[in-house]
């Protein structure tokens, strides 16, 4: 399952804010296939043999993810994607996330890296065309719009509503907690992956 935590953490929940001053903990990630599953816990045997038990968040948030081919981006899809940039100031996609219009929308267009030259573009295709080796989009991010190819070698992945019945032992997922307001449990994103992403 491919990890893609930049992106994700982008689309997390609204949390409640901190106090003044203080830092919210690093959200807690992992990954592995259900072995045991309660209404309050769920644990998680991983890559590495181990097994890891989380604490489960009332009102948690859950994705299915799948991929899909790069002609069914459409307008009007909203898209996370990173992407490089080109000498005449376009991207190439190098990770693309397609959600549904209903997802909470948070619109960028900012630096990944230090050199500036990885961005991170989420919004709402405006158009796209086929191109030579690919899919040109025109992403809308709000206070503007970027021209981003994606290749129709990179693997594009949808992710849409789960739920609840749908995590169960046996099912390989990922699991995100984040913290919230005096360093509680904010938010919790399971994302299961319904083949194999690379």
């Amino acid at each position: 399952m491919k990890r893609v935590a930049a992106l994700a953490l982008l689309l997390a929940p609204s949390l409640a804010p901190s106090p003044a001053g203080a830092q919210p903990a690093p959200p807690q990630r992992v990954e592995g296939t259900v072995s045991a599953l309660t209404d309050t816990s769920m644990t998680l045997k991983k890559a590495d043999g181990t097994s890891e038990t989380v604490a489960l968040i009332a009102g948690r948030n859950i994705n299915i993810t799948a991929p899909i081919a790069v002609d069914q981006i459409q307008p009007g899809s909203y898209v996370a994607t990173a992407n490089k940039t080109q000498p005449d100031g376009s991207g190439v996609s190098t990770e693309l996330r397609v959600y549904p219009a209903t997802t909470g929308r948070v619109n960028v267009n900012r630096a990944m890296n230090a050199d500036g030259d990885l961005m991170m573009t989420n919004g709402t295709v405006a158009t796209a065309v086929s191109a030579d080796g690919g899919r040109m989009l025109t992403v809308d991010y709000g206070q503007g719009q970027r021209k981003i190819k994606v290749p129709t070698t990179l693997q594009v992945v949808s992710n849409t509503p789960g739920t609840a019945d749908q995590v169960k032992v046996g099912e390989k997922l990922s699991i995100v907690t984040f913290s919230g307001q005096g360093g509680g449990p904010g938010g919790q994103i399971i994302t299961i992956a319904k083949s194999d992403l690379k």
